[in-house]
């Protein structure tokens, strides 16, 4: 009887070990408890993802075209260096240029990773719409909001698998998905007003987005990049005006460098 009942009590707490074992996969991720080492991790991820699928994406490359990289770069870095971006030293930022004229429009990767098509860059004509164009884009990158956008398209499981890295074989579709995540008009005036507020102590222009949405209406021509943060024209506008009063205006756009740079050091 005795043996029968230690035969028991060994199942009982074999089944009991197994029922709590943890997990092999996280179900959901909560994104307010993602740390900077978790978003950067992430977003290395859909970078290799995203650089993997030649289909989709062309990556010009920085030994070719290594003028145009400075130049972007060094207006990324204008507007990375300041106070106003909280992860500035956590994510591993960098920057990259898709080769696709037709495509018109910008987007970060979690964790700092800066993609902007050769379209886009076409389209503006003045370092200040360009800066206008990056302190916009940072916002969603240093407040958290892009990684929340992620979690929601596709999934917390997704998220996890790639932070207990877990294969992921369908990463580099996901990964056509990221130029087309939008975000709602009340993150986007917000995210305008956050770009102002990097160019403000900077001689620059804080009106290069404004610029961008008269050029967009008097051509007819809606970017992707305004397709995915909208907005009302007018009160879009107001909202920039409002936020550029106190920036020292008219400032400087330094067209004749912009356009130097679109003819001579982009394909």
């Amino acid at each position: 009887m005795k043996g029968h009942f230690f035969l028991y009590l060994l199942s009982a707490l074999a089944l009991f070990t197994a029922c709590n074992k943890a997990p092999e996969k996280i179900i959901s991720i909560n994104p307010d408890e993602l740390t900077a080492t978790d978003q950067v991790k992430i977003g290395e991820a859909f970078q290799l993802a995203l650089e993997s699928n030649t289909a989709a994406f062309t990556v010009l490359d920085k030994a070719a075209y290594p003028a145009a990289y400075d130049y972007v770069n060094t207006l990324f870095s204008t507007m990375l260096n300041t106070a106003q971006v909280q992860h500035r030293l956590d994510y591993h930022w960098s920057v990259h240029i898709l080769q696709d004229d037709e495509k018109r429009t910008a987007f970060f990767l979690p964790g700092g990773h800066f993609y902007i098509y050769t379209g886009l860059l076409k389209f503006l004509d003045t370092e200040s719409e360009l800066l206008g164009v990056i302190g916009h884009e940072l916002f969603y990158a240093d407040s958290d909001l892009l990684v929340e956008r992620v979690r929601q398209t596709f999934g917390g499981v997704l998220l996890g698998d790639i932070l207990l890295e877990n294969p992921v074989p369908a990463l580099p579709e996901y990964a056509v998905e990221m130029p087309l995540m939008g975000f709602d008009e009340e993150n986007v005036t917000n995210a305008d007003a956050f770009s102002v507020q990097l160019i403000c102590p900077f001689l620059y222009s804080p009106s290069g987005i404004k610029k961008i949405l008269e050029k967009s209406k008097k051509e007819k021509v809606q970017p992707l990049w305004l397709e995915t943060r909208p907005g009302k024209y007018e009160t879009r506008l107001l909202a920039l005006n409002e936020a550029s009063e106190t920036c020292g205006l008219p400032g400087v756009s330094n067209e004749e460098n912009y356009i130097k740079f679109k003819l001579e050091y982009l394909p």
